[in-house]
């Protein structure tokens, strides 16, 4: 791509500014008798906005055991001429050197600039923004996923390119755990961008070295400096698949206590990241927060990882299968009961196993001892798909967010509409439309799911699974029916006009929302990866395979509207009180250093009333 696509706002936010300090009010005998060893190696970086306050941030690369005084001050305009705070910080090893400070007392719906020194030693500039009283138009980039080792950051440098952004959104997965020789670490590899520490992270100081790597990246320091962030982790920030308990990449016994580790996760989280840190007394990994835009949107922040959260299905450990009725009133001769058994009749229910010609196995003895024992070679047993959803799926004991933080998220909404604001946007991080699997064994061509099931026993199962034509992903809200639709009720009662943004799945996605009457919800947009790969790249590197899977998700699923499941990028969000446009970027790779920006896709939604929104509607 062409630097020269970037304005002059851009080429200044990240760049170190010259000339004198312009910090008024320091001590200037004591700079001239006391210096420190201190860079600025990670940027600038702001986020949480208020109406009358913002984050701003940096980290103190520094070798020195004694806190480091900082200097930092914001004003109006990028030369500093036109200061409106300033302030002196402590950069100390109890929070990896890193500083943040809440500036009060800021103008609603304006754009500052800010800086911080040490010495003669001066940060990049940074510009953010208050929340408005009030605005006819708002502009977002909303982004997730962001794996080091899976390619360059030029979807961040995009991001930094854009005018006018109120806020980056970003949904979760802003680091990952894995080490070198975990998920991404082959292509890590190949392109020179290994994970540190090269293990996977358990303590407090590995967390942080991965924030340090991850923040070193110039793409992702302009991207920071260019706007403020409105930030969530999702569960690569902890472990994969995260949830109140525990994760599906933490294992107690060789890994220790999960607490513990979480404990460590988040406080780097909160030390790295442009965000305020926890209300004292309330629980660190509660992260639920609003932002009100006047009236034209609310932008709602949930938790779905560590708050409230179940542990997820899976199809190979909860699965529901098949069974035979038997009545054993006469121990000696269980019977087959094939319609009301009798009243009294001693019943016991045995997984039916079947052979290799398809035919059941109907004898009791040894279906009772195959069941203990297990199978022998050449017979298998059939998931009983409707039990699963009602007796699993369906199981309302099973939650997302929690029934606080549920509650919480109702009273927003209704909060929000009783302020007469036009739209509610849910910050969410995983998709929440209803994707049962196409059957694509049958779906794909045959070399491709021949080769497909002869990579590795991942890719099998996955395939074996979609002929069950059960959710895609029980990690997103399709494993959570039933707290989904609380969801949705909240909604409604809210007349809602909302707007979900989801990530997680490293695939773009455009959704209508329907709750279990078949009423339009919501409509939600689905932002891709930054860098993470699909899991369709793993089906094999054929162009048939995304082009085939978009079609299939498309014509199988009804609330999917658009798919898009082989580009990195990110949605660009534009609301006015007419309408709602979001706009598919992408770039063409992130596995080269030369790239392209393309945009993919737009939609449109409008709401002529409160909670009735038109749904989604593909612009030329």
């Amino acid at each position: 791509m062409s630097w020269d696509r970037f304005t002059r706002r851009q080429t200044l936010l990240g760049l170190t500014a010259v000339g004198g300090l312009g910090l008024a009010g320091c001590d200037e005998n004591k700079e001239a008798t006391e210096s420190f060893d201190a860079s600025f190696g990670h940027g600038v970086a702001s986020g949480d906005p208020k109406g009358d306050a913002v984050i701003i941030w940096t980290r103190v690369t520094t070798s020195e055991t004694s806190p480091v005084p900082v200097q930092w001050m914001v004003a109006e305009d990028a030369d500093f001429t036109k200061p409106v705070a300033e302030g002196e910080a402590q950069a100390s090893a109890a929070r990896d050197h890193t500083v943040k400070v809440d500036v009060t007392g800021l103008a609603p719906g304006s754009a500052y600039y800010y800086r911080f020194a040490v010495g003669d030693t001066l940060s990049p500039v940074g510009l953010t923004k208050t929340l408005p009283a009030d605005t006819a138009q708002a502009r977002f980039a909303v982004i997730s996923c962001s794996h080091y080792s899976f390619g360059y950051y030029h979807v961040y440098r995009e991001v930094a390119a854009l005018d006018n952004l109120d806020a980056v959104v970003h949904l979760g997965d802003y680091i990952y755990e894995y080490g070198v020789d975990g998920y991404g670490g082959d292509v890590g590899k190949q392109l020179g961008r290994m994970h540190e520490p090269p293990h996977e992270l358990l303590t407090l100081a590995d967390y942080r070295t991965r924030f340090a790597q991850y923040r070193a990246d110039p793409d992702l320091q302009a991207a920071h400096a260019a706007a403020p962030f409105i930030t969530v982790w999702d569960d690569h920030e902890t472990a994969n698949n995260s949830w109140i308990g525990g994760a599906g990449n933490h294992d107690p016994a060789t890994e220790g206590d999960w607490e513990t580790r979480r404990d460590a996760a988040l406080k780097a989280y909160f030390e790295w990241m442009p965000m305020r840190d926890p209300t004292p007394g309330k629980a660190f990994y509660a992260l639920n927060r609003s932002y009100e835009y006047g009236k034209l949107a609310s932008i709602h922040v949930v938790e779905t990882r560590l708050t409230g959260r179940d542990d997820a299905l899976s199809y190979g450990t909860d699965m529901v299968y098949e069974e035979t009725v038997f009545d054993a009133s006469d121990p000696d001769n269980p019977v087959v009961v094939m319609e009301e058994p009798a009243p009294g009749a001693d019943i016991r229910r045995v997984k039916t196993p079947y052979d290799a010609a398809g035919q059941p196995v109907l004898d009791y003895a040894r279906m009772v001892e195959w069941q203990e024992k297990g199978l022998p070679e050449g017979y298998g047993y059939k998931p009983d798909t409707k039990r699963f959803r009602e007796e699993k799926l369906k199981d309302p004991a099973r939650h997302m967010m929690g029934e606080k933080q549920q509650a919480w998220l109702a009273g927003e909404l209704k909060k929000a509409r009783a302020k007469d604001v036009k739209w509610q946007v849910l910050a969410n991080q995983i998709v929440m439309a209803r994707m049962d699997a196409p059957d694509f064994t049958t779906a794909f061509p045959a070399d491709i799911v021949e080769k497909a099931r002869a990579s590795s026993p991942y890719t099998k199962r996955w395939l074996d699974n979609t002929k069950l034509g059960l959710p895609i992903n029980l990690d997103s809200w399709d494993g959570y029916p039933v707290a989904r639709e609380k969801l949705y009720e909240g909604a409604k009662a809210a007349e809602a006009n909302l707007l979900v943004l989801a990530g997680d799945s490293h695939n773009f996605w455009a959704n209508d929302l329907h709750d279990d009457a078949g009423d339009l919800v919501a409509v939600e947009f689905g932002t891709t990866s930054v860098t993470s790969q699909s899991g369709y790249r793993y089906l094999g590197d054929d162009p048939r395979i995304p082009e085939i899977a978009e079609k299939v998700m498309v014509s199988h699923c009804p609330e999917v509207k658009y798919a898009n499941v082989a580009h990195h990028g990110f949605v660009l969000l534009e609301l006015t009180a007419e309408k709602a446009d979001a706009t598919y970027m992408a770039v063409t790779t992130v596995r080269e250093k030369e790239y392209e920006p393309i945009s993919l896709a737009r939609f449109t939604v409008t709401a002529d009333r409160p909670g009735k929104l038109s749904g989604l509607r593909r612009e030329a």
